[in-house]
């Protein structure tokens, strides 16, 4: 997604450079960054429920430490395992959905320049 995201970005930009616009790019990119609005807002959902699933995790896991496995610890290790690497892709996912923000709020910016070259 990220390559596809950077790709388009080069490939609007240097249509703007080169001064190639015409109703058939600006449908073309407003169809695009449709596309991509969606993958985001569908990416914000997956986001979010993983993030809702490892709070859960991590609390079960914490009620499981304080409760029941303090003498028992190494009942306790495959619940921490599978918590702390849900952490880490919880982590990697939000760095993902930012970069799909940002880069979202950079065709914004393209499509206000496509919009002053039409008048």
């Amino acid at each position: 997604m990220e390559k596809r995201i950077r790709e388009y970005e080069r490939f609007i930009t240097e249509k703007i450079k080169q001064g190639h616009i015409d109703d058939k790019l600006i449908s073309y990119h407003q169809n695009t960054v449709s596309n991509f609005q969606h993958e985001r807002l569908v990416h914000l959902l997956i986001m979010l429920f993983f993030i809702f699933i490892t709070l859960i995790m991590t609390g079960v896991c914490i009620w499981w430490a304080n409760d029941i496995a303090w003498n028992n610890w190494i009942s306790l290790l495959p619940a921490a395992i599978v918590t702390i690497i849900l952490w880490a892709l919880s982590i990697a996912y939000v760095k993902h959905y930012y970069f799909l923000e940002n880069h979202i709020q950079e065709l914004y910016d393209i499509s206000k320049k496509l919009y002053k070259y039409t008048k």
